[in-house]
């Protein structure tokens, strides 16, 4: 029977290989195409998908540091050279909260560096929710001043990525009409 944790590892990892599908059906000019001045480009959500579930489980859920998000803990801010840490809202660097001089001030990351850092937080969350015992599941997290159990922190994030696939087949489908005009 399924516990909680193997439901949200579930969805989890669906939503993992439904992004890598997309990723397969794209070329870099599609992955890097706004369909309008003020809007993200695919691999600029990626991006904030996996930010937004490396801060909730990182200092929501758990309650540590930022430097120990996986952006920090595995190079990716010394390889590409941004530390986001005090933009958007709540000083988060998710790219929520960004004013459009920010998003354009993030760097330019290549398809292995979306996907590989995306790939490492959805590991990290799939390892917290297989190490982490159900009762605590239902405790109250770190942050948001205990408002939210951890099962929130995580059930927040993953609805967050689960909406952003939507809008990044939404932003596929537009590049596929505009190169077949």
């Amino acid at each position: 029977m399924m516990n909680v944790n193997d439901l949200l590892i579930d969805l989890l990892e669906d939503n993992r290989r439904r992004l890598h599908r997309v990723f397969d059906a794209i070329s870099d000019d599609c992955m890097f195409w706004k369909p309008e001045a003020e809007a993200n480009n695919i691999a600029v959500t990626v991006w904030h998908m996996a930010r937004i579930f490396d801060v909730f489980l990182t200092q929501q859920a758990k309650g540590d540091l930022a430097e120990e998000e996986c952006w920090y803990q595995h190079g990716w801010a010394e390889q590409t050279g941004y530390y986001p840490r005090g933009i958007g809202q709540n000083g988060w660097g998710m790219l929520t909260g960004y004013t459009q001089e920010e998003v354009a001030a993030m760097p330019r990351l290549t398809r292995e560096q979306v996907l590989g850092y995306s790939d490492e937080v959805y590991d990290t969350v799939k390892k917290y929710l297989k190490n982490i015992p159900l009762e605590k599941m239902q405790m109250p997290g770190a942050g948001f001043e205990g408002k939210y159990s951890h099962y929130q922190c995580i059930q927040m994030a993953l609805l967050d990525n689960v909406r952003h696939l939507g809008e990044i087949l939404a932003i596929k489908a537009r590049w596929d009409r505009k190169i077949k005009q």
